[in-house]
């Protein structure tokens, strides 16, 4: 009877080995076919065309948040107004004549405010801006805007300045004004007052810790704002800048005749003073560029030559509004005073409430995300579940097989 509970007892142990076999061979096939899927995107990525912004489409934004921004900003003020999600802004009848223009701002664009800067005040005057950068092509960008002695805008994502400081760097030392685009080109109405501070606070970091200055001026992505993202804007001190010439470089950049698309646009003001957008009719223009798009960027030079053989002066956004001060020195946690030391963001801690996914043209991506850990806990966590499990089961079967 003795040796009959002892084949039992041995029984159950191979049972429970072989069961931790299988657990473990189907932890070991999983992984061999991440890898293999991790081996394969490497290989994509390896022959693949980097990204202008130096990151891959479709990778998340995440937007470095710090609790201590959020004391600087005085929202007392600020309207009490919905946020609004992305495609509520869309009217089919829309009158875009002032009357509905922040019900329908996707279709008609915001109400402008008075102070908003759209084009320059003297006739004769011509602002180059370049949104979304720095990237890739920055730096030919700014080759070309020193070998012809112009000083342009360059309104900067965060994200990106973290990939490339050395450009914004150049920028801001060459005598170029820097601007602020937020940290993640997120639908500003679409976030929180809180949420917008951490864009916001976030770039002014970034930039800070490169140049020493934070910007005075910011163009909100996709040129939307309604008077609760602008009150709150002001409130930190930006002015808005907007624009009244737009090539729409981000809609044609993939086109086979986009370098001629880009031109007619530009020809169109300079020629015949054709512009969409000029709700302040201001006498000069600002123009729209991205310095992502390197069709884009290989203009520049014959726009230059056109603005000057038709007598423009090239100048930047704050100069052609009368700014003399287009920055603020020092950091914005010590208030407009030289900052003795920059404070640096940890990128890593805290996630943004806004992401692009690059999709678009003009929805931006940035760093990576995802858990590091979560590979190999999960196989781990279930194989030990199981195992336990089968502890619980086989020891009462053990003791009374040997009892």
């Amino acid at each position: 009877m003795r040796r009959v509970r002892l084949w039992l007892v041995a029984a159950i142990v191979v049972a429970l080995f072989l069961l931790l076999q299988v657990v473990e061979a189907k932890k070991d096939k999983k992984y061999d076919k991440e890898e293999e899927d991790d081996e394969d995107m490497s290989d994509a990525e390896r022959n693949a065309t980097p990204p202008p912004n130096g990151i891959p489409v479709g990778e998340e934004i995440k937007t470095p948040r710090d609790a201590e921004w959020l004391k600087s900003v005085d929202m007392s003020k600020v309207p009490n107004s919905p946020r609004r999600q992305v495609g509520s802004g869309v009217c089919r009848n829309a009158k875009c004549d002032g009357s509905d223009n922040d019900r329908c701002f996707e279709s008609c664009g915001n109400k402008p405010d008075h102070d908003d800067v759209y084009g320059c005040k003297s006739k004769g005057q011509w602002a180059l801006t370049f949104d979304d950068g720095p990237s890739l092509f920055t730096q030919d960008l700014l080759d070309i805007l020193d070998k012809e002695n112009v000083k342009a805008t360059f309104c900067v994502m965060g994200a990106h300045v973290k990939l490339f400081p050395e450009f914004v760097k150049r920028a801001h030392a060459s005598g170029h004004v820097i601007a602020s685009h937020t940290y993640s080109h997120p639908h500003l109405m679409s976030l929180s007052n809180e949420e917008i501070v951490y864009e916001m606070r976030a770039t002014d970091d970034a930039i800070h810790a490169v140049t020493g200055i934070r910007p005075k001026y910011m163009r909100p992505p996709f040129g939307e704002a309604d008077q609760r993202v602008k009150g709150l804007l002001k409130s930190m001190g930006y002015k808005i800048l907007m624009w009244n010439v737009d090539p729409k470089d981000y809609e044609v950049f993939a086109e086979p005749k986009a370098a001629e698309m880009i031109q007619k646009t530009i020809d169109e003001a300079i020629h015949q003073n054709m512009t969409v957008t000029n709700p302040h009719d201001d006498p000069g223009y600002i123009s729209l560029q991205h310095d992502l798009y390197q069709v884009s960027i290989q203009q520049v030079p014959m726009f230059i030559k056109k603005l000057r053989d038709k007598g423009y002066k090239i100048t930047t956004a704050s100069e052609c509004v009368n700014d003399n001060q287009p920055h603020y020195d020092g950091h914005f946690m010590n208030g407009d005073l030289p900052a003795q030391v920059s404070r640096q963001t940890n990128t890593g801690s805290g996630s943004g409430a806004a992401t692009g996914t690059g999709t678009g043209p003009d929805s931006r991506i940035d760093a990576v995300g995802g858990d590091a850990t979560a590979k190999s806990d999960a196989p781990f966590s279930y194989s030990t579940s199981v195992y336990l499990f089968s502890l619980l089961i086989t020891m009462p079967l053990v003791t009374a097989a040997l009892f």
